[in-house]
């Protein structure tokens, strides 16, 4: 009986962790692209809060207008701000979109949200000071902390910064990466044009500490650092930024020793161990990826996973179960029409497991965001059509279903 009663209560634990769950899969759009007109819409991110609230963030511009440099570039117009919606604990609709954050007169893009071990809830993004001309590479990194956040509408902020970069060995990584370029393309071709303005660019103080753009999640690591994953646009070299203490002082990691990646995601295993996973923009078409045994303050050598990448953003997770997550567009190039979640079991080696979550020819859906809620499900909020963020929940067994 003894026996018995032991294997009852070893299958009532596997089903309270998930094993005996049934598939499911949930779809909605945070809003309605035909009521509310926020004309460009993109790069989401999405946190739960502690009282059970999800918060998604993404940037957008306001109407369409006429002039040159907004009909040319929308997503770098002066007028591109963070804006945000609350679906709150019980509730089946998300609320009226609201700002989050809008530095006046220039482009703010490419949000990211983490909650620290005190509740506090962190946004980051660069404020482009040379949009529309000037673009990317002239990013400001800002960040916002509020302790009151739970409830309808914007935060209250408590403090609001910003934060200049100064990766250790950057100098030596961009070098490194010029010589390459001159060692295995003609001096006058586009590579070597490449490797020229990369090397002009170092003596330009302000192309190494402008220029950092945030994308995925920061990570929390277990003595409460918050690591914030980074990647320069003007050298397309990335550098992680680290606080303990709230942001009053920073510590910058060595460069990652690797080029035309962008866009890190930073998961931890089991080990104490840190994977980095990066957007590619090589030719390879894959994945990067980048250790780190010192909590994020070194890496090694970055090598290709088998995930292809089109140039687009990505975002890895490690699950309640001990499985590594990806969230990607699967496909090596052309357009995000494609946009899937894989499973690893051996830290991202091999991905046997995967799923779509939209598969529509010539359908744009990109910039993934991925969160476990703490019921274990999942949930993934995304660019749809540049019109909207759409939200998906589903669990680990969806993914594994036929």
């Amino acid at each position: 009986m003894k026996i018995l009663t032991s294997g009852i209560l070893v299958l009532v634990l596997l089903c309270s962790t998930y094993v005996c769950a049934e598939p499911f899969f949930e779809s909605e759009y945070i809003f309605d692209p035909q009521k509310q007109s926020h004309g460009h819409v993109h790069a989401s991110c999405i946190v739960e809060c502690p009282n059970g609230d999800l918060l998604a963030v993404w940037y957008e511009n306001g109407e369409p207008r006429d002039d040159y440099y907004y009909t040319r570039d929308a997503d770098k117009s002066d007028d591109v701000r963070i804006g945000a919606s609350r679906k709150s604990n019980g509730r089946t609709e998300w609320e009226e979109t609201f700002v989050m954050s809008d530095t006046f007169g220039v482009s703010d893009n490419n949000p990211c949200m983490v909650i620290d071990r005190e509740e506090r809830l962190w946004l980051f993004h660069p404020a482009m000071l040379g949009a529309p001309i000037e673009t990317w590479g002239s990013g400001l990194l800002c960040y916002k902390v509020s302790s009151d956040y739970q409830k309808s509408g914007p935060p209250r902020w408590d403090r609001e910064s910003f934060l200049v970069i100064h990766p250790n060995g950057f100098d030596e990584v961009v070098a490194r990466l010029a010589n390459e370029l001159r060692r295995d393309a003609d001096w006058d071709n586009s590579k070597g044009k490449m490797a020229r303005e990369m090397l002009e660019q170092l003596n330009n103080p302000f192309s190494r500490r402008l220029g950092w753009m945030p994308r995925a999640h920061p990570l929390v690591l277990p003595d409460g650092t918050l690591l914030v994953p980074l990647s320069n646009e003007n050298f397309s070299v990335p550098a992680m930024a680290m606080t303990k203490d709230g942001g009053a002082t920073w510590t910058i990691s060595k460069a990652v020793p690797g080029g035309e990646i962008t866009q890190p995601s930073v998961v931890r295993f089991k080990s104490g161990k840190l994977a980095a996973f990066f957007r590619d923009g090589s030719d390879d078409h894959r994945i990067k990826r980048s250790e780190s045994d010192d909590n994020g303050m070194t890496w090694s050598p970055v090598e290709s996973t088998s995930l292809p990448n089109p140039g687009a953003g990505i975002e890895a997770i490690m699950l309640k179960s001990g499985r590594l997550a990806m969230v990607y567009n699967d496909k090596e190039d052309g357009p995000r029409d494609i946009l899937a979640i894989s499973i690893s079991e051996d830290e991202g080696r091999t991905w046997p497991v995967k799923k779509n979550i939209e598969n529509i020819p010539n359908g744009r859906f990109d910039y993934p965001s991925i969160i476990q809620a703490k019921d274990g499900s999942l949930h993934v909020t995304y660019s749809y059509n540049l019109k909207t963020v759409k939200h998906v929940r589903f669990n680990e067994e969806w993914i594994s279903a036929p």
